[in-house]
């Protein structure tokens, strides 16, 4: 079976589809242009809040002669983007024949700029980043993206950032998925801009990561800010430092459109993968809204499944139709939950599905192993 960017790809040439009509699953791939709402986060700049016990820690073990990825990996540094050990991705790009290294500054997620910020306010940090990446893969040239759709936002970018060659990427939300195909045909590597800077940190200033950026935002506070914060730090502690709201009804760790809810806020702390935290005053949820049948989760969806079916097939259990709609190549982008007129919990749901269809597979197996004992 082939894996699942080569799935993907397959469904967007117009393969491997059912239910679908080529053209529809083409115009799904442009996306949703969101509200983006990332001031006065973003043109406000970056505050610092760290513990003194994790404030520029020295890296263990620290050899001279170590390269570069040695360093990254005795430093912790971990890429936001995808939770993995920054060395790993390095060392896998070095092998792939990398030709070009991608700074991700995309951040295009409402209220979200805890990637653009550090790269605008840090660009000096982010260049030597790159230059250190590439010179660890043995890449040709670098480029930075960053989303081109900043809504409200004062912030002026030009065609470059510290000498290096910027690309403002205009697609709709989520603004990744429809770069799949070009960065596999240019042998490019896609790094965490916030990654890259503390790569720079490790290699010049010789201090492990212990710090990540982190966007506080939403009408559950007073006002929104752009921070970096040391990794001990919880999102109560965090949201009380910027008002938080006493009508606040939902918070959300993570992402706008990606995140989760979390009831516990002084028991949560931030992660390396921790881009935002959002106090939000209204929750659609509670007013128990049902499916209208209207599709237009299934006429935004950038991976050209049908949300409307799969969130049917999940709240049904008939989970044989969820592997049928290829409920694996969802990508929880958030999409069909947030254009949704009814407020329902879709992707959630369909989040949910992935995981007891692995479980109901797995127990269909088991049965069938035990019925080939018995015979």
């Amino acid at each position: 079976m082939p894996d699942f960017s080569n799935r993907l790809l397959a469904r967007f040439a117009g393969q491997r589809f059912s239910y679908r009509w080529y053209s529809d699953i083409q115009l799904a791939r442009q996306g949703i242009v969101l509200e983006q709402n990332k001031e006065p986060a973003l043109s406000g700049g970056i505050q610092r809040i760290c513990s003194r016990t994790l404030d520029h820690v020295p890296i263990d073990d620290l050899q001279e002669g170590d390269d570069i990825v040695t360093i990254a990996r005795k430093a912790g540094i971990i890429d936001e983007n995808t939770g993995r050990p920054l060395y790993l991705l390095l060392d896998r790009a070095r092998n792939s024949g990398c030709r070009i290294i991608i700074a991700d500054a995309l951040d295009d997620e409402p209220y979200i700029s805890s990637q653009l910020a550090p790269a605008l306010e840090m660009t000096d940090q982010l260049v030597r980043g790159i230059e250190l990446a590439k010179e660890a893969v043995g890449a040709e040239s670098a480029r930075i993206e960053i989303y081109k759709e900043l809504g409200d936002s004062p912030v002026t970018i030009g065609e470059n950032l510290g000498g290096v060659p910027v690309d403002r990427v205009g697609a709709g939300y989520p603004a990744d998925n429809s770069l799949i195909q070009k960065h596999r045909e240019e042998k490019a590597s896609v790094f965490g801009a916030c990654a890259l800077i503390h790569l720079a940190r490790a290699v010049d200033e010789k201090i492990a990561q212990t710090t990540v950026f982190v966007t506080v935002a939403g009408d559950g506070v007073t006002t929104s800010a752009n921070l970096e914060v040391s990794i001990d730090k919880t999102a109560g502690e965090l949201l009380r430092q910027f008002g938080l709201s006493d009508e606040t009804s939902r918070v959300v760790i993570g992402g706008s459109m990606r995140g989760v809810t979390i009831t516990d806020l002084d028991s949560t702390r931030v992660t390396a993968q921790t881009r935002g935290i959002l106090a939000m005053r209204e929750v659609f949820k509670d007013y128990n809204y049902t499916c209208i049948g209207c599709g237009k989760c299934d006429d935004v969806c950038p991976v050209g499944l049908s949300p409307y079916y799969l969130y049917k097939f999940v709240q049904a259990g008939r989970y044989s139709m969820l592997e049928d709609f290829d409920i694996d190549l969802c990508i929880g982008c958030g999409t069909c939950s947030y254009v949704c007129p009814a407020k329902l919990k879709i992707a959630s749901e369909i989040t949910r599905g992935k995981m007891e269809l692995v479980q109901y597979m797995n127990a269909k197996k088991e049965k069938e192993q035990n019925e080939e004992v018995r015979a």
